[in-house]
């Protein structure tokens, strides 16, 4: 996106919002070594994100190692609709590429979830692992050019997770014995729940379809959860018109 009155930018970094015309962003240590690898030189255009729906051009400025943006033009691009996955917390590399996958596909909110089979997985993603996994979203924002990434939590027992769902969500569960998607508005709230390797166990996919959760299916192949989520979401989009 380029914003009028400004040069095409050349890279995309992530910077702490808010972007305010004239003001000056100081960029932290990974993105200023992202532009001397991209050869960015000083006086460059650049686009600003801030993974919250702000966009800007700015001319990056270098004094040593420190890196700023003077922004010359700025504005926000509103909110995506609510799609929520709430996500078996298994393998830690698997969560962490699904996360990264997941912004790419438009989702809001990633829960991992402490489920009876994910707590014997040794690699599981535990909450040592959020800081990760919100470094992997801003990378995916960056690269995939979507404005807004998803917020990563601890993980949390299921009852937790189920607590305070999106107002008016439309709450799928992924099941093999599930039936076909429901018709989705463009723009209606969505709250996935993609088991861990293995699955829900019964009690759980009680608790579930006890909160609203209707089971839909993902194919005829058993995917692996994180395929799963993105199966989800690209479901999800497909439904509303591509347009999420």
């Amino acid at each position: 996106m380029t914003l009028r009155g400004a040069a095409p930018p050349g890279a995309t970094v992530v910077a702490r919002g808010p972007f305010l015309a004239g003001g000056v962003v100081i960029l932290d240590e990974d993105e200023a070594r992202h532009l001397k690898v991209r050869r960015v030189t000083d006086g460059s255009v650049v686009r600003l994100v801030d993974g919250r729906g702000g966009v800007a051009t700015a001319r990056v400025e270098f004094e040593g190692k420190l890196a700023m943006a003077r922004v010359m033009a700025a504005t926000s691009i509103g909110a995506p609709p609510v799609t929520e996955v709430l996500l078996g917390a298994g393998d830690r590399d698997r969560f962490l590429g699904a996360v990264e996958k997941a912004t790419e596909l438009g989702a809001t909110r990633i829960v991992p979830v402490v489920t009876e089979r994910a707590t014997g997985v040794a690699t599981r993603f535990q909450a040592s692992h959020v800081e990760k996994a919100v470094a992997r979203a801003r990378e995916a924002v960056k690269q995939s050019g979507v404005m807004w990434a998803p917020t990563v939590g601890p993980p949390v027992g299921l009852a937790e997770a189920l607590r305070q769902p999106p107002k008016g969500a439309v709450r799928l569960l992924a099941a093999a014995d599930g039936g076909p998607p429901p018709s989705l508005r463009e723009g209606e709230a969505v709250q996935w729940a993609v088991g861990p390797e293995g699955g829900f166990t019964d009690a759980e996919v009680a608790q579930l379809k006890a909160a609203g959760f209707v089971g839909v299916s993902l194919g005829r192949a058993t995917l692996r959860f994180d395929t799963a989520a993105l199966a989800a979401l690209a479901i999800t989009a497909m439904l509303r018109g591509g347009r999420s």
